[in-house]
């Protein structure tokens, strides 16, 4: 009798040791999925809040995001993750599935919208990826890190991967489409294209909206544009920097639509302003010269230039006329005039 009194206790013990140890090892199905893991807390029945946390997501077998942050708060019925001072990674694929480049950013906070595979980044944001840096206020990311769209200061400095020219643009909106490296700037845009060697022009513009196709390597400008290169100041409406042509014989930036120029020349002891206004204007840095066409005028000093096309050599008082209507004041004498029609 006693020896089955005991066995029954000595089974009631392992039984018991057994269901605790299982327990403890969190394997029960109905587990209160509300109870907050250690170090953690629920603010309600749908979110859970952590500190100091490293966080990822995978989608359909592939990384998608990682961040690491000081508070994060995820909804499981929103699919909404909240964080503090975000710092992170986006891995992107193309269609075809192959990995492409990462947009590694940063940000005072932060919330990712899991099903729409969107990331909204809030305060001091700034991405890095291959050919571009870009900083805002706030940036929205999409599409599985397909299109950003960044609000608020945006400062850009990014290569252009075809002549690896540093292009510096600022402006209050802006789109990126990282694949096509594809931009688009809006509103009070100001940038800069540093060349590679030092001693070549570096050139600066601003205008109203300006696209920049990395697989192109052209600048579009429209709107308010003006320009500058060396001592020579542009205004037109219209505006293209061709990046490939810089070292070409071919026009390596042109303006459209009522273009004014101004160029100061020293010659001498003497300083001279040059005036010109056209429909049109071609830029050749490598031939250090300017093409106008379109109605061009030129004032220099005392001389009226017209003509069809009008060609102003930089840093010098040449201008080569063809087809030209032209009155002209001589420096050598003032008193003689040409005049063709």
């Amino acid at each position: 009798m006693k020896t089955r009194q005991y066995t029954i206790i000595i089974l009631f013990i392992l039984i018991t040791v057994g269901l605790s140890i299982y327990s403890l090892t969190g394997n029960f199905d109905d587990l209160d999925v509300n109870e907050a893991p250690k170090g953690a807390k629920n603010d309600s029945n749908d979110e859970s809040f952590f500190k100091v946390v490293d966080y990822y997501l995978v989608d359909k077998s592939k990384p998608f995001l990682q961040l690491e942050s000081s508070e994060l708060t995820i909804s499981q019925e929103n699919s909404v993750v909240v964080a503090t001072n975000p710092v992170g990674v986006i891995y992107r694929h193309n269609e075809k599935g192959e990995e492409e480049d990462p947009i590694n950013f940063k940000a005072k906070h932060s919330q990712a919208t899991l099903k729409a595979s969107k990331l909204y980044l809030k305060d001091e944001v700034e991405v890095d990826m291959a050919n571009t840096n870009m900083k805002s206020n706030d940036m929205t990311i999409f599409d599985n890190g397909r299109h950003l769209q960044a609000v608020g200061n945006v400062r850009t400095n990014s290569f252009d991967p075809n002549t690896n020219d540093q292009i510096l643009i600022n402006s209050l909106s802006a789109i990126y489409r990282p694949h096509e490296q594809f931009f688009e700037y809006q509103k009070s845009v100001k940038g800069e294209i540093h060349r590679k060697r030092k001693y070549e022009e570096n050139v600066s513009f601003t205008t109203d909206l300006l696209t920049l196709e990395g697989a192109k390597s052209e600048v579009e400008m429209k709107g308010n544009v003006t320009f500058k290169k060396g001592n020579l100041d542009a205004s037109s409406n219209q505006g293209t920097v061709f990046l490939e042509n810089y070292n070409k014989k071919l026009k390596y930036y042109s303006l459209s639509d009522d273009v004014r120029l101004q160029e100061t020349l020293v010659v001498g002891p003497k300083t001279v302003i040059r005036k010109a206004f056209s429909e049109k204007l071609e830029g050749l840095i490598s031939e250090k010269k300017v093409i106008l066409t379109g109605l061009p005028k030129v004032f220099q000093e005392k001389d009226v230039i017209k003509g069809n096309r009008i060609t102003i050599h930089e840093n010098v008082e040449t201008v080569e006329v063809d087809d030209a209507n032209t009155n002209i004041t001589l420096e050598g004498d003032k008193k003689n005039k040409q005049s063709k029609e």
